[in-house]
């Protein structure tokens, strides 16, 4: 069985700031990645975790946007498309939106 906890925090004005940032970086990551495996399905080949974790690694260098938020927050997010995409189809998962998504991202390391 697996548990998680979820928590609100109380945070400063500046840690508020730090974790939109954060969210705004996991919401472009997962539109880029969704983007990606659309383009990939349409040719017929099939895009998964590792190779879009790997391409996301070689990517922080030339993109300094992506080296804002932490690694393990970006590698969860690909990880939660990945199942989305795994359990819905690719085409029926949804783009996240400024408009209608809450921000959010999850640590999965202790």
């Amino acid at each position: 069985m697996l548990s998680g906890r979820r928590y609100r925090l109380d945070v400063t004005a500046e840690q508020a700031q730090m974790c939109e940032e954060f969210a705004s970086v996991c919401r472009a990551v997962w539109n880029i990645g969704l983007h990606q495996r659309r383009e990939y399905r349409r040719r017929g080949a099939w895009m998964n975790y590792a190779p879009q974790c790997a391409e996301l690694a070689a990517a922080k260098p030339d993109h300094p946007w992506l080296k804002a938020a932490p690694s393990h927050a970006l590698q969860q997010t690909l990880r939660d498309l990945d199942r989305a995409c795994r359990e819905h189809g690719t085409f029926r998962v949804r783009w996240r939106s400024k408009a209608r998504w809450s921000p959010s991202f999850r640590f999965p390391d202790s």
